[in-house]
């Protein structure tokens, strides 16, 4: 655990890049509420490196989810409140990794909590890539399912291009991952496979319960669909498919668990 003199410190780093973060847009006003004891638990339980790791994961998906936005808000598939993240959001990709920095500092440094949290945050960052640059795709989404091609935008579509930029992200976050958390080369491998590893697996698994647990609404009276119940064609949505308590913050929060998972499986080799 960090001394309070280097604490003190980094909270106002950390306040200070956040602030920031809300003025261009970024993360909104309750993001901001969110985000500031998600990384500051990060930092103290894991330490500096957790929390930097933590960091690069905002900062790339916080580009993905901008890169292109004029673009997709024109085509109506960019995310609600101009991209910037909110509180959902942000305990949605970040608190189960905050979790696992505090359950490795009381369990002694344990490194599965180090796997844990690597493949929290592989997961998080290829479904985020996939998502923003597969809306980008010139083809449509296939369902991960059936193959057959749904609306772009809906939960449980996947493209050649948005797997591959998942892939892309797997390697990046599994880099940085690699970089911080490793002693040897040997050790760097083994977090770079099994982030890739974790990354992809729990990416697909998010489309898989997206198309199948995801609350689905449709319009009574053009049969539109939609994730959340709203109004349309002066109606309300009704429920179609999915549960009703599974929105998409549920299914990334299930998905991130496994991935950290898949990720803990090579805590073996990583200790050898």
């Amino acid at each position: 655990m960090l001394p309070l003199d280097q604490s003190v410190g980094w909270l106002s780093i950390m306040i200070a890049l956040t602030v920031f973060a809300y003025r261009i847009n970024a993360i909104d006003a309750y993001g901001v509420i969110a985000a500031v004891p998600v990384g500051f638990i990060t930092l103290i339980f894991g330490g500096v490196t957790w929390f930097l790791a933590l960091l690069s994961f905002f900062l790339i998906a916080s580009y993905y989810t901008r890169h292109k936005f004029e673009q997709k808000e024109l085509a109506g598939f960019s995310e609600k409140n101009r991209g910037a993240r909110s509180w959902t959001n942000v305990l949605a990709n970040g608190g189960l990794p905050a979790f696992f920095a505090i359950m490795y500092h009381y369990s002694g440094n344990n490194n599965l909590y180090l796997l844990f949290f690597s493949g929290s945050l592989a997961f998080a960052l290829a479904d985020t890539i996939a998502t923003e640059v597969g809306l980008l795709s010139r083809s449509a989404p296939i369902s991960i399912l059936s193959g057959k091609p749904i609306p772009r935008g809906h939960s449980g579509g996947v493209t050649l291009r948005g797997e591959m930029a998942a892939l892309v992200g797997t390697l990046v976050i599994g880099s940085i991952c690699g970089l911080f958390f490793s002693n040897d080369a040997g050790q760097f491998a083994i977090i770079l496979i099994a982030c890739i590893t974790s990354g992809m697996l729990s990416t697909n698994l998010d489309s898989v319960l997206g198309e199948t647990w995801q609350c689905k609404y449709k319009c009574s009276v053009c049969n539109k669909y939609s994730e959340i119940r709203i109004v349309h064609c002066d109606v309300i949505t009704i429920q179609h498919r999915g549960f009703r308590f599974v929105d998409n913050n549920v299914v990334n929060a299930i998905s991130s668990l496994f991935g950290a998972a898949i990720c803990s499986i090579f805590i073996l080799a990583f200790n050898t």
